[in-house]
């Protein structure tokens, strides 16, 4: 059984308000925290979990999994644009200090999982080094994209829905 926890640390909250000022003249990021009960067996199912939890669809298998270095330029594209034109909505400097503030959350070893790639100045790779092609949404939004981050003690969530 997974059990996901509130996760009260103050600078989850203040992180949430930063990324709602920073992304104010467009749509919000749902962003999230839980704590976990205990380090989880399968990963993709604790994705799964905060998924349904937040409203969306689970992916089960479908989860890609991605190297930290990939989960900082997905952060950083989701944060500081949108995904479906190329705009700039947070300056760049920015969004990648809230994408790595977003990640600090979870320590150097954790695991990250996307639902693959949709758009950006970057190719996406899996942990053994495939290119990603294509998403699968996990919401009715017409585009969605977004990074789970799982750590032994927690799991981040930020996830962007965008309309063409």
């Amino acid at each position: 059984m997974l059990s996901l926890l509130p996760d009260p640390d103050p600078t989850i909250a203040a992180l949430a308000r930063d990324l709602d000022r920073a992304r104010e003249a467009s749509y919000p990021l749902t962003f999230a925290a839980r704590r976990l009960a205990a380090t989880p067996a399968h990963p993709t199912a604790v994705c799964d979990a905060l998924a349904a939890e937040l409203g969306y669809q689970g992916l089960g298998e479908h989860w890609v999994e991605v190297p930290r270095r990939i989960a900082v330029k997905l952060l950083t594209h989701l944060i500081g644009g949108e995904l479906a034109y190329p705009a700039q909505v947070v300056p760049p400097a920015r969004a990648r200090e809230l994408a790595r503030r977003v990640l600090d959350l979870v320590p150097h070893g954790a695991r990250y999982f996307t639902n693959g790639a949709i758009s950006g100045d970057f190719a996406l790779y899996e942990v053994n080094g495939q290119e990603v092609l294509g998403w699968r949404s996990i919401s009715a939004a017409p585009l969605d994209n977004g990074l789970v981050s799982v750590g032994d003690k927690r799991i981040v969530f930020l996830w962007a829905e965008d309309s063409p």
